[in-house]
C-alpha cells in the first residue's frame, strides 16, 4: 500500500480490529492487526502448565509462561548472556522455584566457581567440596551390574579409561599398542570384581595403575609414569575410593 495523503483518518480506521475494509483504500488485510495475529497456532504457542513455575513473559502474546520441564517433549535448557546479564540469577531463581514448588525435589548442582553454596544452605542442601586437598574423592571406576544398560559393563568402561588416559596423556600420545594394553589392564583390574558379582569395593585408578606396572612391555611403565600424578601423586582426587 502507498502513502495515503489526506486519507489518514481512513488509514486509521484500516488498521483497527473491525474486520472491514474501506472502499476509499485499495488494500487487503487478512489480519488486522499484530495481537489479532498472535492468537493465530503458527504464530505463537503458549506454555501454561498446571504445576509449572514461572519463566518469564511471551514476547509475542506477552502471556506468562509456566512451564514443568517434566511435561515437556524436552525438558533440557541452557542461559546464554554476557557477563553481568543474570545468567546466574537466573538459574538461582528457577532452583529456587523448584524447591518451593516440591520440596522433595533432587537437584544436584556442579558448582565450579562456588557462587551457589549460601543458595543450597538456604535450603538445607549438602555442599560436598572435591578438590586435590578436600577430603572428599569420588572412584572414576566405581560400576555396578547396572552399568551400561545391559552391555557388557567392562566394555565400556574400558572405552571410557582409554579415553581418560587420553586426556590425561595427551590426544595423540596413545598409540595402537598403547591402546591394547590399557584395554587388557582394564580388562584384568576388574576380573575379581566381576567375578563376585560386582560385590564389594571396587577397583581404583591406583589398582589400574598397579596392573600396567606388572605388564612386560615397556610401554605399559610409560604409561604408569604418565599417569602417577593423577593415581597416586597430589592430583589422585578420583583414584582413591568413594568418601
Amino acid at each position: 500500500m502507498g502513502i495515503l495523503r489526506f486519507q489518514q483518518y481512513d488509514g486509521l480506521n484500516l488498521v483497527l480490529p473491525i474486520v472491514s475494509n474501506f472502499h476509499r483504500i485499495r488494500a487487503l488485510r487478512t489480519l488486522t492487526t499484530e495481537s489479532l495475529a498472535a492468537f493465530m497456532p503458527f504464530k505463537v504457542q503458549e506454555i501454561r502448565h498446571e504445576n509449572g513455575i514461572f519463566y518469564g513473559q511471551n514476547v509475542i502474546s506477552k502471556n506468562m509462561i509456566i512451564a514443568d520441564r517434566k511435561q515437556l517433549l524436552n525438558g533440557n535448557s541452557f542461559i546464554l548472556g554476557v557477563s553481568g546479564s543474570g545468567k546466574s540469577f537466573t538459574a538461582k531463581e528457577e532452583i529456587a522455584g523448584l524447591k518451593l514448588k516440591d520440596p522433595k525435589a533432587d537437584i544436584i548442582i556442579i558448582d565450579p566457581e562456588r557462587e551457589y553454596s549460601k543458595l543450597v544452605r538456604a535450603f538445607d542442601g549438602e555442599v560436598i567440596k572435591i578438590s586435590a586437598t578436600s577430603q572428599n574423592h569420588i572412584n572414576a571406576m566405581d560400576m555396578n551390574k547396572d552399568y551400561g544398560d545391559g552391555a557388557n559393563p567392562v566394555i565400556l568402561k574400558s572405552e571410557f579409561i582409554l579415553s581418560l588416559c587420553e586426556q590425561l596423556i595427551g590426544a595423540g600420545n596413545l598409540g595402537a599398542k598403547q591402546k591394547s594394553i590399557i584395554d587388557r589392564c582394564t580388562a584384568n583390574t576388574y576380573r575379581f570384581f566381576q567375578q563376585g558379582n560386582y560385590q564389594g569395593t571396587p577397583p581404583t585408578l591406583q589398582d589400574f595403575r598397579e596392573e600396567l606396572l606388572k605388564q612386560e612391555e615397556p610401554e605399559a611403565k610409560e604409561i604408569a609414569l604418565a599417569i602417577e600424578l593423577f593415581t597416586n601423586g597430589s592430583l589422585n582426587t578420583f583414584a582413591m575410593k568413594e568418601c
